[in-house]
């Protein structure tokens, strides 16, 4: 499973917290168990898959299902953005080291991958320990974009990063 796609189960008990991702312009799809949301909010991205209620009807509360694994840290850093975002924050410092972050690990994947290290390694030393390649093959895929990704970014050079 990957790290920063969130699980959650909501309810429309109408109790406050509760969050309309249709404002977001959030992009919803019904899958067999669940529904996958693809929300961007001003440059920022997040993935979801929620049970329960339907989130195409009005606001909802969402109750976060976290592992106690190796995403845990992540999953706490991208609940917290979406948080901010959801309240109507900007969560700009908590995302700039965040982007910082996944950058850096871009590069380490590129250059592990480049010094002939597997996409499972780079899986289990930037994703944390998990089932390989994992269901629906997320965890191989993570690696690939974060290779691919680190590849962009030693062709572009500095300039996209420090002008961004």
């Amino acid at each position: 499973m990957d790290p920063h796609v969130l699980s959650a189960v909501s309810t429309a008990t109408g109790i406050p917290p509760t969050v309309d991702l249709l404002r977001f312009d959030a992009r919803i799809i019904q899958g067999e168990t669940c529904q996958h949301v693809h929300l961007a909010v001003d440059g920022d991205t997040f993935r979801l898959d929620v049970t329960g209620d339907t989130l195409t009807h009005g606001p909802v509360q969402l109750i976060y299902l976290l592992v106690q694994d190796g995403r845990l840290s992540r999953q706490i850093e991208t609940i917290r953005r979406l948080d901010e975002w959801l309240a109507g924050g900007h969560p700009k410092l908590i995302r700039t080291s965040s982007r910082i972050s996944r950058l850096s690990a871009a590069l380490r994947a590129r250059d592990a991958r480049s010094a002939g290290a597997s996409l499972r390694n780079i899986a289990d030393e930037m994703l944390g320990s998990g089932d390989w390649p994992g269901p629906g093959e997320c965890r191989k895929s993570a690696a690939r974009r974060l290779v691919a990704i680190g590849e962009q970014l030693v062709a572009d050079g500095p300039r996209p990063i420090l002008a961004w």
